[in-house]
């Protein structure tokens, strides 16, 4: 009973402070007393939950306005006080409003300058210590602008700002904000591309893969002085965004690394990759993609001998597929299923032999020459036919992963039917997607968090 007693008096206490600094601060007052009406349900008109969640997200969000106001303004006194006792090399000078933009609206705070005798500086110390500036955007804010510009295209954000957070943010400042950061992210990428000297798992996965991404490129034209339209000067083209992965055999979470650079940087990224999802010098690397040439060099340039590579059987079957029409087309399919077993067992020798037999004339042009190219693309990529070692050992001899990575990785937001993007915002919004491909979201905010204080 004396420890009720106890209980009850010191919330009696607590009570009693509280109302005593809500006195203090009567906006934030009237809010707590709106949200207490919801609750009591005084207006009679919240019968429904959706009705009365609704009003509860409005209330709390005039209320978070409210008490960043109320915290700029108290923060801006202290500053200010602390100021003028701390140096009397400082004269006040005139009061100016200083403004930003956050996830709760617009806060405003008139902010006392001061002029430094010695230096002949203005100094203000609130936009100094809260580390903000007049019409800038707020941390928060602008990882929710930044989320939503990796998703969708820049003109939609600000609808979805007013739907989630009832804000009004210009297309101009989102598209400036979200490419910022996709370019911060780019060039704090740094690559890791020297093997481990270390045990690491024993088997990884790699694939790899090129999707063409729309470019576009404007020069600035001077004529008579006067700076002519860039329209006039638009090209177009597109170029190849070289995606790939590495996961270890057992695992289903894939580290990705883009680019649209060379070849030699998508080996890097490849490398990078690979470390990331445990590579050291005993690992073996499986590596599996399309015919094109520049993979295997990578993968050989890059893994040396701890990496094989097998190209995609749905790509070879392809080409199969194209030289049994040219002379068994009644039953290709039949003549199809043969050669998969035969290619799947081990035999691609024979294959080569079947071909053979039906290559075309000399005189008959590559184009319309199926089975020769069939002949030819098994010929010229020696040793990256071992389905038979990679289905015993449970690898895959397909690359339908990382093509299907393309999807979601890539062409949901560079790839919309109308966008052009310039090559280096294209970059920065790639290197963007696959951070968040590869969770390290929360970790770039955190950093970037960091660098800024």
């Amino acid at each position: 009973m004396v420890e009720r007693n106890g209980d009850l008096e010191e919330r009696c206490v607590n009570k009693e402070g509280l109302e005593t600094r809500l006195n203090r601060h009567p906006r934030l007052k009237a809010r707590l007393e709106g949200l207490l009406d919801i609750v009591d349900n005084a207006g009679g008109d919240l019968e429904k939950a959706s009705a009365a969640e609704q009003r509860v997200i409005e209330e709390l969000r005039r209320m978070g306005n409210d008490a960043l106001h109320c915290w700029a303004e108290a923060q801006e006194r202290n500053n200010s006080e602390r100021l003028k006792n701390s140096d009397t090399d400082v004269n006040k000078k005139a009061k100016k409003k200083l403004y930003w933009h956050t996830c709760f609206g617009t806060i405003e705070v008139f902010e006392q300058t001061y002029a430094s005798r010695c230096a002949g500086k203005i100094i203000r110390p609130f936009s100094c210590s809260a580390e903000v500036s007049c019409r800038g955007y707020s941390l928060p804010l602008q990882r929710a602008i930044t989320d939503f510009g990796a998703e969708v295209p820049f003109h939609k954000i600000s609808a979805k700002l007013y739907e989630h957070y009832g804000i009004d943010v210009p297309v101009s400042s989102s598209r400036l904000i979200t490419e910022n950061h996709a370019g911060n992210i780019l060039t704090h990428h740094t690559l890791q591309t020297e093997i481990p000297e270390k045990h690491g798992v024993d088997v990884l996965i790699e694939e790899v893969d090129g999707c063409m991404i729309p470019i576009v490129k404007t020069a600035e034209q001077v004529e008579d002085g006067q700076k002519l339209d860039r329209r006039t000067t638009r090209e177009v083209e597109w170029k190849e965004a070289r995606l790939c992965f590495a996961r270890p055999k057992d695992t289903v979470t894939p580290i990705f690394g883009v680019t649209i650079g060379p070849p030699e940087e998508a080996g890097k990224q490849m490398a990078h990759c690979a470390i990331r999802a445990g590579l050291g010098s005993n690992t073996k690397v499986h590596g599996v993609g399309d015919g094109a040439p520049w993979i295997a060099d990578q993968m050989n340039m890059v893994f040396g001998p701890q990496g094989s590579y097998l190209i995609d059987l749905y790509h070879l079957c392809e080409y199969l597929a194209a030289a049994g029409d040219a002379y068994i087309p009644r039953s290709r399919d039949i003549w199809l299923e043969r050669q998969k077993e035969l290619i799947k067992s081990g035999h691609i020798s024979e294959v080569l032999k079947e071909l053979e037999m039906h290559l075309e004339p000399d005189t008959v042009p590559d184009k319309s020459a199926p089975v020769r190219a069939c002949h030819r693309y098994i010929s010229n990529r020696d040793g990256q036919f071992d389905y038979k070692s990679a289905l015993e050992a449970g690898l895959p001899v397909g690359s339908g992963e990382i093509e299907s990575a393309h999807r979601y990785v890539i062409q949901d937001r560079l790839k919309r039917s109308g966008a052009w993007w310039k090559i280096g915002n294209a970059q920065s919004m790639l290197a963007l997607r696959v951070a968040r491909a590869n969770n390290d979201w929360d970790s770039y905010w955190q950093e970037f968090d960091q660098e800024a204080a």
